[in-house]
């Protein structure tokens, strides 16, 4: 049997793109981008979030979250407050312009999730989490083999 098979993977890149323009052309009304309203969402509007935190949230690199926060620093949506235990570590905190972007961006996302909510059926929006938390659970399996195969190469 020569059954074709779907790309899985082209489908989900072709749909996170189009999620991500949609996302980055609202930005733009704004002279923003969705990276940065993104991080603007992941701060604690009440008491701010450690940087060393934030990276992890996103799911980015260190070097971009710095980037991403100088600037929004720049552009006056945070600013930064030292910790009492530990001068080193910072918290970022949220301007007021920060919490109005924030706000706005909150509300960019929750309208978004409401017309996907409204538009497919519940059933079926249930299949699909389930079906991206088990292609989430493959790839992360062939990553880990991968890194397991690469570790073995290494120590030969």
């Amino acid at each position: 049997m020569n059954k074709k098979v779907e790309n899985i993977d082209l489908i989900l890149k072709q749909t996170w793109i189009a999620v991500q323009k949609m996302y980055s052309e609202m930005a733009q009304e704004y002279d923003s981008t969705a990276v940065q309203a993104l991080t603007l969402l992941k701060i604690d509007p009440k008491n701010g979030t450690r940087s060393t935190n934030l990276g992890p949230k996103m799911a980015i690199e260190p070097t971009s979250l710095t980037r991403i926060i100088k600037l929004l620093e720049d552009h006056g949506y945070i600013y930064k407050e030292k910790t009492t235990q530990d001068k080193r570590e910072v918290i970022i905190k949220l301007t007021e312009k920060g919490q109005n972007y924030r706000n706005i961006s909150k509300e960019t996302v929750l309208n978004f999730n409401h017309m996907v909510m409204e538009q497919i059926p519940q059933e079926k929006l249930e299949i699909f989490k389930d079906v991206m938390s088990e292609i989430m659970k493959i790839s992360s399996e062939l990553n880990r083999k991968k890194h397991h195969l690469n570790g073995e190469k290494f120590a030969k």
